[in-house]
Parts: C-alpha cells; sequence; structure tokens
C-alpha cells in the first residue's frame, strides 16, 4: 500500500489514517500464516519529521522451542517511525507501507514459542516427544563434555 504522505505538511499535526491486508514474501522460518496479516494505523506530519504509529495483528502456526508441535498463536505488534522530512520532499512524496509492514513482521515473529509451560521435548537419542511418553532409550547422563564443572559448584545439602 501507497501512502501520499507529500500533503501532510499542509496540515501539521493533522493524521492520516490507514488499514490494509498482507501476506508476507517471508513468513518466516516454520511459519505458517492462517489468514492475512492486518496492517492499520495513521501517518502524521510533526513540523519536521513524519510520524508513522502503527498496528500490525496476524494469526499463525509456529513450531513449539522443545517438541515442534504446531502451536497457533495471536500476534499483537506495535510499531512506530519517524521518516526525516528531507527523506521526502515535495507534494509528491509517498511511503510503501508494506515495505514497512514486511520488516516489522520479521521483528513481531516470537523467537520461541512452547505448546505448554512444562513440554518435555524430544528425545536427544531417538528424537521420540517424550510429551507422549518414555522412550526407553537409556540415560546417558551429562554430556561428556561438560563433566569438568562437575566439581566446580559445590553440592548443597
Amino acid at each position: 500500500m501507497i501512502l501520499e504522505i507529500g500533503l501532510l505538511r499542509l496540515d501539521p499535526g493533522v493524521a492520516e489514517s490507514f488499514s490494509f491486508l498482507f501476506n508476507p514474501v517471508d513468513a518466516g522460518d516454520g511459519c505458517d500464516l492462517l489468514g492475512p496479516v492486518q496492517v492499520r494505523g495513521s501517518m502524521v506530519y510533526g513540523g519536521t519529521a513524519f510520524l508513522l504509529d502503527g498496528c500490525l495483528t496476524a494469526k499463525a502456526r509456529l513450531p513449539c522451542g522443545r517438541c515442534l508441535s504446531p502451536v497457533d498463536v495471536d500476534i499483537d505488534f506495535d510499531f512506530d517511525e519517524e521518516f526525516e522530512e528531507e527523506d521526502y520532499p515535495g507534494e509528491d512524496a509517498v511511503v510503501d507501507l508494506t515495505e514497512i509492514a514486511s520488516q516489522v513482521w520479521l521483528t513481531a515473529l516470537p523467537m520461541r514459542v512452547l505448546c505448554r509451560d512444562d513440554c518435555k521435548g524430544l528425545c536427544p537419542v531417538c528424537g521420540k516427544d517424550l510429551n507422549e511418553g518414555d522412550c526407553g532409550c537409556p540415560d546417558e547422563g551429562a554430556d561428556p563434555r561438560l563433566e569438568a564443572l562437575r566439581g566446580f559448584f559445590p553440592k548443597e545439602d
């Protein structure tokens, strides 16, 4: 969506509202969108710069950070941006809000989600989902590379 912002200089403080839907080209690693991303907000000229204030909302399916099960997530992300006046000269100045929304989308995605707080994850030996039950693999104990650290902390009684 292209927003014409050049004429905002004529009425400083008066906001131009916008609302649109888009589908990001890069939804993110393992992310499946469950519908289009909605972007809404406003742009105002503050006398020396253009100020963008917006909100991005979407429903997405992401893999659990421990067991990789799909997790449905509601994303609601507020953002703001400032554009210097000299970068957008003239009454015909425009801003590509779709490009801005695409960049904000990648920031809005959570870094890690869990299917539940007590998710046990996957067995490091066979890969079985431990939430479904024990896999029967022998307990290998601690990583031998970390054995040197075992005596570093005194045991509490």
